[in-house]
């Protein structure tokens, strides 16, 4: 899954920052397909990170400021390093962790 801006051309711009306002009405909106995708198959874990390190922080800002609706559904994980080592981690909402990505899996 990827979003972004649709240019003229009609390819996606997946850097761009459109400040119109409707990051919350996105987000919504990832989450519902999400939602849907996984109940039609549940074995599938997700992984996604932003197209940038800002857009990967801005999801973890996301994720946090979500976390009590969106943990209901989904387990989440982080991708994060430690001494050098890329590991997957459980989300922490209390943690202010610098993530590489992270991974969803719905809850059965």
């Amino acid at each position: 899954m990827g979003f972004g801006d649709l240019l003229p051309d009609g390819t996606v711009d997946d850097k761009a920052n459109s400040n119109n306002g409707d990051i919350a009405k996105v987000m919504v909106t990832v989450i519902e397909i999400l939602k849907h995708f996984t109940s039609q198959h549940p074995s599938m874990e997700i992984y996604f990170e932003g197209s940038t390190a800002e857009r990967t922080k801005l999801y973890g800002r996301i994720l946090k400021a979500y976390y009590p609706i969106f943990s209901k559904d989904f387990e989440i994980g982080c991708i994060v390093t430690v001494n050098d080592e890329i590991q997957l981690v459980p989300y922490d909402p209390s943690l202010n962790s610098e993530y590489l990505g992270f991974i969803i899996k719905r809850i059965s």
